[in-house]
């Protein structure tokens, strides 16, 4: 038995021999099942016939029917998503065989009404959502275990996913009893985070310790050198520097590095390093 009247559209619920919308006498036997190459031919052109006549009805891929946007306006629906998913549903019915050209005016607009009956219960449930969470209760335990914002939304995705997506029937008192439980795993999770932060801060802090200790005793080790051998730390006042770009030749005094850059050198051809120890440091 078809699922939808082949004439008009309309969707059979019940095993009738007549369409209760229009009279059309539904048939169990198809005649032309003895011909199948002709009963393909004329199935694929039927086929083809009902998606010109979905175009027709709501536009191409491209260019929208206005007057079929307005229409989902009209009834608050968005007119992208929706368009794109009647489109979708009616070429599958039509794929299947369970519409014909003739009916398919009459199936968008029957799931037109659908999509507008199913919009208007998912606003009862985000405003009964929204309800619930503005209770004294609720925003009791909100105020108590300082929840933010940030897990109050994502709770509210998850009632919406599980109130309106995977259609679950959930009262008040269970919705309460849901949104409790969250707060409870928010509240293990904000706890977690901050140890992890704490955690992360310990870690670059002992790092951050462990580097100054070691330049400490690098500088340490330096000053008993100097004490020992002599030099001290580059600088403009070492004698061996040079504070002039081009030496008295006229030539650069300085090393091109990778990157173009020139590099002053002293005289006895080290880099200019500023704070580096240098065995031959001596003062102006």
């Amino acid at each position: 038995m078809a699922n939808f009247c082949t004439n008009c559209g309309f969707k059979l619920e019940n095993n009738y021999n007549y369409c209760i919308n229009c009279g059309t006498k539904i048939d169990t036997f198809d005649i032309k099942q003895n011909n199948p190459s002709l009963n393909q031919y004329s199935d694929n052109l039927e086929k083809k016939n009902a998606k010109n006549e979905l175009k027709r009805v709501i536009g191409g891929d491209i260019f929208s029917n206005k007057s079929f946007d307005n229409q989902l306006s009209r009834n608050g629906l968005n007119t992208i998503n929706t368009r794109k998913a009647i489109r979708q549903q009616v070429e599958k019915e039509i794929d299947s065989g369970q519409i014909k050209s003739a009916g398919v005016e009459f199936r968008v607009n029957q799931l037109i009404i659908e999509y507008k009956i199913k919009k208007e219960e998912e606003k009862k449930i985000l405003k009964m959502i929204d309800e619930i969470f503005e209770s004294s209760e609720i925003k009791l335990e909100i105020s108590n275990n300082n929840i933010g914002q940030k897990y109050i939304s994502s709770i509210k995705d998850n009632l919406k996913n599980k109130l309106i997506d995977k259609k679950e029937n959930m009262s008040r008192k269970e919705i309460k009893h849901f949104i409790k439980k969250e707060f409870k795993k928010a509240i293990m999770q904000e706890k977690a985070r901050i140890a992890r932060k704490e955690e992360e801060a310990r870690i670059i802090r002992e790092k951050e310790e462990a580097k100054i200790a070691r330049e400490r005793e690098k500088r340490r080790k330096e000053l008993e050198w100097i004490e020992i051998h002599g030099g001290g730390y580059c600088s403009w006042d070492c004698s061996y520097c040079y504070e002039e770009f081009f030496d008295s030749h006229g030539g650069i005094v300085g090393n091109f590095d990778d990157e173009g850059y020139t590099e002053y050198c002293c005289s006895l051809g080290y880099s200019v390093s500023f704070g580096s120890l240098c065995k031959d440091f001596t003062l102006k």
